[in-house]
Protein backbone atom coordinates (compact mmCIF):
# COMPACT_ATOMS: atom_id res chain seq x y z
CA UNK A 1 0.00 0.00 0.00
CA UNK A 2 0.84 3.36 0.25
CA UNK A 3 1.14 7.07 2.24
CA UNK A 4 1.07 11.19 0.02
CA UNK A 5 0.25 12.70 -2.56
CA UNK A 6 2.91 12.28 -4.85
CA UNK A 7 2.58 10.97 -3.73
CA UNK A 8 2.00 11.20 -0.53
CA UNK A 9 -0.62 9.77 1.37
CA UNK A 10 -1.32 5.78 2.85
CA UNK A 11 -0.47 3.57 1.33
CA UNK A 12 -0.66 4.33 1.18
CA UNK A 13 -2.61 6.77 1.23
CA UNK A 14 -2.05 7.76 4.82
CA UNK A 15 -3.01 9.97 7.34
CA UNK A 16 -2.77 12.83 5.44
CA UNK A 17 -4.30 16.48 5.93
CA UNK A 18 -7.36 17.59 5.06
CA UNK A 19 -6.40 19.93 2.30
CA UNK A 20 -9.40 22.51 1.89
CA UNK A 21 -9.39 25.61 -0.15
CA UNK A 22 -8.41 26.24 -3.36
CA UNK A 23 -7.75 23.70 -6.22
CA UNK A 24 -4.00 23.38 -5.06
CA UNK A 25 -4.82 21.57 -2.05
CA UNK A 26 -2.57 23.61 -0.04
CA UNK A 27 -2.42 22.80 3.90
CA UNK A 28 -0.40 21.62 6.24
CA UNK A 29 0.86 18.18 5.56
CA UNK A 30 0.05 16.12 8.66
CA UNK A 31 2.38 13.42 8.06
CA UNK A 32 5.43 16.46 8.61
CA UNK A 33 8.74 16.80 7.02
CA UNK A 34 11.17 14.93 8.79
CA UNK A 35 14.05 12.53 6.64
CA UNK A 36 12.50 9.55 8.20
CA UNK A 37 9.24 10.89 6.59
CA UNK A 38 11.13 11.51 3.29
CA UNK A 39 12.80 7.88 3.24
CA UNK A 40 8.80 6.66 3.66
CA UNK A 41 7.98 8.86 0.99
CA UNK A 42 10.51 7.22 -1.67
CA UNK A 43 10.19 4.03 -0.52
CA UNK A 44 6.47 4.54 -1.60
CA UNK A 45 7.30 5.91 -4.76
CA UNK A 46 9.35 2.81 -5.11
CA UNK A 47 6.36 0.45 -4.53
CA UNK A 48 4.34 2.03 -6.52
CA UNK A 49 6.57 2.42 -9.40
CA UNK A 50 5.36 -0.74 -11.54
CA UNK A 51 1.87 0.16 -11.12
CA UNK A 52 2.63 3.80 -11.80
CA UNK A 53 4.33 2.61 -15.07
CA UNK A 54 1.47 0.50 -16.23
CA UNK A 55 -0.76 3.50 -16.28
CA UNK A 56 1.62 5.51 -17.93
CA UNK A 57 1.85 2.43 -20.62
CA UNK A 58 -1.69 3.22 -21.14
CA UNK A 59 -1.65 7.30 -22.16
CA UNK A 60 0.18 8.06 -25.88
CA UNK A 61 2.00 11.06 -25.37
CA UNK A 62 3.53 12.99 -28.77
CA UNK A 63 6.47 13.78 -29.21
CA UNK A 64 7.78 17.11 -26.83
CA UNK A 65 4.61 16.56 -24.50
CA UNK A 66 4.65 18.58 -21.57
CA UNK A 67 3.41 16.79 -18.13
CA UNK A 68 2.82 18.00 -15.07
CA UNK A 69 3.08 15.83 -11.51
CA UNK A 70 0.98 17.49 -8.68
CA UNK A 71 1.83 17.33 -5.19
CA UNK A 72 4.93 15.14 -6.45
CA UNK A 73 6.37 15.70 -2.95
CA UNK A 74 10.24 14.07 -2.64
CA UNK A 75 9.34 12.37 -6.14
CA UNK A 76 6.14 11.31 -6.82
CA UNK A 77 6.28 10.18 -10.56
CA UNK A 78 8.76 12.63 -11.70
CA UNK A 79 11.43 10.20 -13.07
CA UNK A 80 8.86 7.98 -14.88
CA UNK A 81 7.51 10.80 -16.75
CA UNK A 82 11.15 12.34 -17.62
CA UNK A 83 11.90 8.43 -18.69
CA UNK A 84 8.41 8.86 -20.98
CA UNK A 85 8.89 12.46 -22.13
CA UNK A 86 12.75 11.88 -23.39
CA UNK A 87 14.65 14.63 -23.84
CA UNK A 88 12.66 16.71 -26.02
CA UNK A 89 9.85 16.87 -23.40
CA UNK A 90 9.39 18.50 -20.29
CA UNK A 91 7.92 17.51 -16.54
CA UNK A 92 6.78 20.01 -14.08
CA UNK A 93 6.85 18.79 -10.73
CA UNK A 94 4.56 20.98 -8.17
CA UNK A 95 4.22 21.32 -4.68
CA UNK A 96 3.04 23.28 -2.23
CA UNK A 97 5.35 22.72 0.76
CA UNK A 98 8.40 24.23 1.06
CA UNK A 99 10.58 21.42 2.30
CA UNK A 100 9.44 18.19 -0.12
CA UNK A 101 10.12 20.71 -3.23
CA UNK A 102 13.77 20.86 -1.68
CA UNK A 103 13.95 17.06 -1.53
CA UNK A 104 12.27 17.05 -5.12
CA UNK A 105 15.05 19.05 -6.26
CA UNK A 106 17.63 16.66 -4.86
CA UNK A 107 15.65 13.76 -6.21
CA UNK A 108 15.88 15.54 -9.75
CA UNK A 109 19.66 16.48 -9.05
CA UNK A 110 20.75 12.65 -7.88
CA UNK A 111 18.48 11.17 -10.61
CA UNK A 112 19.76 13.61 -13.23
CA UNK A 113 16.51 13.88 -14.83
CA UNK A 114 17.41 17.33 -16.87
CA UNK A 115 14.45 17.81 -18.45
CA UNK A 116 12.14 18.01 -14.93
CA UNK A 117 11.60 21.29 -13.39
CA UNK A 118 10.36 21.52 -10.00
CA UNK A 119 8.36 24.65 -8.98
CA UNK A 120 6.37 25.39 -5.40
CA UNK A 121 3.08 26.39 -5.89
CA UNK A 122 -0.06 24.98 -7.14
CA UNK A 123 -2.66 25.08 -10.51
CA UNK A 124 -4.75 28.13 -10.62
CA UNK A 125 -8.30 27.73 -10.70
CA UNK A 126 -10.18 26.99 -13.37
CA UNK A 127 -10.92 30.89 -14.52
CA UNK A 128 -7.78 31.43 -14.59
CA UNK A 129 -5.87 28.31 -16.11
CA UNK A 130 -4.21 27.87 -19.10
CA UNK A 131 -3.98 24.63 -21.17
CA UNK A 132 -0.74 23.62 -21.31
CA UNK A 133 0.21 20.43 -20.57
CA UNK A 134 -0.60 17.22 -22.52
CA UNK A 135 -0.76 15.05 -19.49
CA UNK A 136 -1.72 16.20 -15.88
CA UNK A 137 -1.17 13.57 -12.88
CA UNK A 138 -1.33 13.33 -8.88
CA UNK A 139 -1.60 10.33 -7.04
CA UNK A 140 -2.49 10.04 -3.25
CA UNK A 141 -3.92 13.60 -3.47
CA UNK A 142 -7.36 13.72 -3.42
CA UNK A 143 -7.60 11.27 -0.86
CA UNK A 144 -6.63 14.23 1.48
CA UNK A 145 -9.00 17.23 0.81
CA UNK A 146 -12.68 18.01 1.39
CA UNK A 147 -12.79 19.31 -2.51
CA UNK A 148 -11.42 16.83 -5.07
CA UNK A 149 -13.50 17.98 -7.68
CA UNK A 150 -11.88 21.40 -7.43
CA UNK A 151 -8.72 19.60 -7.89
CA UNK A 152 -9.73 17.84 -10.84
CA UNK A 153 -11.49 20.93 -12.45
CA UNK A 154 -7.89 22.62 -12.34
CA UNK A 155 -6.39 19.49 -13.88
CA UNK A 156 -8.63 19.36 -16.71
CA UNK A 157 -8.36 22.62 -17.01
CA UNK A 158 -4.73 22.79 -17.33
CA UNK A 159 -4.68 19.87 -20.53
CA UNK A 160 -4.81 20.81 -24.08
CA UNK A 161 -7.70 19.41 -26.17
CA UNK A 162 -7.12 15.98 -26.48
CA UNK A 163 -4.50 15.89 -23.48
CA UNK A 164 -4.66 13.53 -20.82
CA UNK A 165 -5.82 13.43 -16.64
CA UNK A 166 -4.08 10.23 -14.61
CA UNK A 167 -5.28 10.41 -11.00
CA UNK A 168 -4.46 7.49 -8.81
CA UNK A 169 -6.06 6.96 -5.58
CA UNK A 170 -6.94 4.54 -2.60
CA UNK A 171 -9.92 2.77 -1.40
CA UNK A 172 -10.06 1.90 2.41
CA UNK A 173 -12.69 -0.72 1.62
CA UNK A 174 -10.20 -3.26 1.22
CA UNK A 175 -7.63 -2.66 3.96
CA UNK A 176 -8.25 -5.72 6.22
CA UNK A 177 -6.15 -8.40 8.36
CA UNK A 178 -6.48 -11.44 8.15
CA UNK A 179 -7.55 -13.28 10.66
CA UNK A 180 -10.22 -10.59 11.38
CA UNK A 181 -9.78 -8.99 14.30
CA UNK A 182 -12.38 -6.68 16.53
CA UNK A 183 -9.53 -4.02 17.04
CA UNK A 184 -8.61 -3.74 13.45
CA UNK A 185 -12.04 -2.89 12.97
CA UNK A 186 -12.90 -0.71 15.43
CA UNK A 187 -9.74 1.58 15.34
CA UNK A 188 -9.86 1.98 11.18
CA UNK A 189 -13.54 2.50 11.50
CA UNK A 190 -12.63 5.50 14.43
CA UNK A 191 -10.02 6.87 12.30
CA UNK A 192 -11.97 6.98 9.11
CA UNK A 193 -14.16 9.46 11.29
CA UNK A 194 -11.55 11.63 12.17
CA UNK A 195 -9.52 11.17 8.88
CA UNK A 196 -11.11 14.64 7.45
CA UNK A 197 -11.07 13.04 3.46
CA UNK A 198 -12.79 10.62 1.70
CA UNK A 199 -11.11 7.26 2.63
CA UNK A 200 -13.35 5.17 -0.04
CA UNK A 201 -12.33 8.56 -3.24
CA UNK A 202 -10.97 5.37 -5.05
CA UNK A 203 -14.23 4.09 -5.52
CA UNK A 204 -15.71 7.16 -6.82
CA UNK A 205 -12.90 8.49 -9.06
CA UNK A 206 -13.99 7.46 -12.09
CA UNK A 207 -17.00 9.27 -11.70
CA UNK A 208 -15.58 12.28 -10.32
CA UNK A 209 -13.31 12.21 -13.13
CA UNK A 210 -16.56 12.02 -15.95
CA UNK A 211 -17.96 14.83 -13.90
CA UNK A 212 -14.82 16.93 -14.36
CA UNK A 213 -15.69 17.01 -18.27
CA UNK A 214 -13.02 13.91 -19.28
CA UNK A 215 -14.01 11.30 -21.48
CA UNK A 216 -12.63 7.79 -22.47
CA UNK A 217 -12.71 7.04 -18.99
CA UNK A 218 -10.55 3.99 -17.93
CA UNK A 219 -9.79 2.36 -14.76
CA UNK A 220 -7.80 -0.20 -13.16
CA UNK A 221 -6.79 -1.51 -9.29
CA UNK A 222 -3.95 -2.75 -7.68
CA UNK A 223 -3.66 -4.17 -3.84
CA UNK A 224 -0.91 -5.43 -2.10
CA UNK A 225 -0.08 -8.20 0.85
CA UNK A 226 1.44 -7.31 4.33
CA UNK A 227 3.06 -9.84 6.38
CA UNK A 228 4.97 -9.27 9.55
CA UNK A 229 7.80 -7.20 9.38
CA UNK A 230 6.59 -5.82 6.48
CA UNK A 231 6.76 -2.18 6.23
CA UNK A 232 2.82 -1.61 5.84
CA UNK A 233 1.81 -4.32 8.33
CA UNK A 234 1.61 -1.88 10.96
CA UNK A 235 0.13 0.99 9.46
CA UNK A 236 -3.23 1.09 11.33
CA UNK A 237 -0.76 1.91 14.46
CA UNK A 238 0.76 4.51 12.90
CA UNK A 239 -1.87 6.19 11.81
CA UNK A 240 -3.73 5.83 15.09
CA UNK A 241 -0.35 7.19 16.75
CA UNK A 242 -0.70 9.89 14.35
CA UNK A 243 -4.17 11.03 15.16
CA UNK A 244 -4.06 10.42 18.63
CA UNK A 245 -5.32 13.45 19.45
CA UNK A 246 -8.04 13.71 16.92
CA UNK A 247 -9.30 10.47 17.98
CA UNK A 248 -9.47 11.50 21.91
CA UNK A 249 -10.92 14.77 20.48
CA UNK A 250 -13.53 13.40 18.52
CA UNK A 251 -14.56 9.98 19.23
CA UNK A 252 -15.50 8.00 22.44
CA UNK A 253 -12.63 6.60 23.15
CA UNK A 254 -10.53 7.60 26.45
CA UNK A 255 -6.42 7.42 26.49
CA UNK A 256 -6.92 3.97 28.14
CA UNK A 257 -9.14 2.32 25.70
CA UNK A 258 -7.29 3.68 22.99
CA UNK A 259 -4.33 2.05 24.33
CA UNK A 260 -5.63 -1.28 24.71
CA UNK A 261 -6.89 -1.61 21.52
CA UNK A 262 -3.12 -0.10 19.80
CA UNK A 263 -1.72 -3.08 22.14
CA UNK A 264 -3.78 -5.54 21.34
CA UNK A 265 -3.83 -5.03 17.57
CA UNK A 266 -0.05 -4.81 17.83
CA UNK A 267 -0.04 -8.41 19.41
CA UNK A 268 -2.41 -9.82 16.49
CA UNK A 269 -0.67 -8.17 13.60
CA UNK A 270 2.73 -9.67 15.07
CA UNK A 271 1.56 -13.50 14.72
CA UNK A 272 3.03 -15.20 12.09
CA UNK A 273 0.13 -16.32 10.32
CA UNK A 274 -1.82 -12.58 10.26
CA UNK A 275 -1.47 -10.63 6.34
CA UNK A 276 -3.01 -7.07 6.01
CA UNK A 277 -4.44 -6.35 2.86
CA UNK A 278 -4.13 -3.18 1.77
CA UNK A 279 -6.16 -0.54 0.53
CA UNK A 280 -7.58 -0.72 -3.22
CA UNK A 281 -5.32 1.58 -5.56
CA UNK A 282 -7.27 2.62 -8.25
CA UNK A 283 -6.34 4.48 -10.75
CA UNK A 284 -8.12 6.02 -13.66
CA UNK A 285 -7.05 7.87 -17.16
CA UNK A 286 -9.41 9.97 -19.11
CA UNK A 287 -9.24 12.44 -22.05
CA UNK A 288 -10.32 15.94 -22.44
CA UNK A 289 -12.51 16.29 -25.64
Amino acid sequence: MVVHGGNRGHVSSAAAPVRDGDSSGDAEYLLGSSRAERERLLAQCALLRPASATLLDGIPLPSNAKVLDLGCGPLGILDLLSERVGPTGEVTGLDTDHRMIGWARESVTELALGNVEVRHGALPPTTAAEALYDLAHCRLLLINTTHPRRILDSMAAAVRTGGWVAVQELDWATWQCDPPHPAWSRLKDLLAQVFGGDVHIGARLPGLVREAGLTDVRTSAHTYYWQPGDRYQTLLLSFAGLFRDRLLRHTPLTSQELDSLISTLRDHLGRPHTTVRESLLVQVRARKP
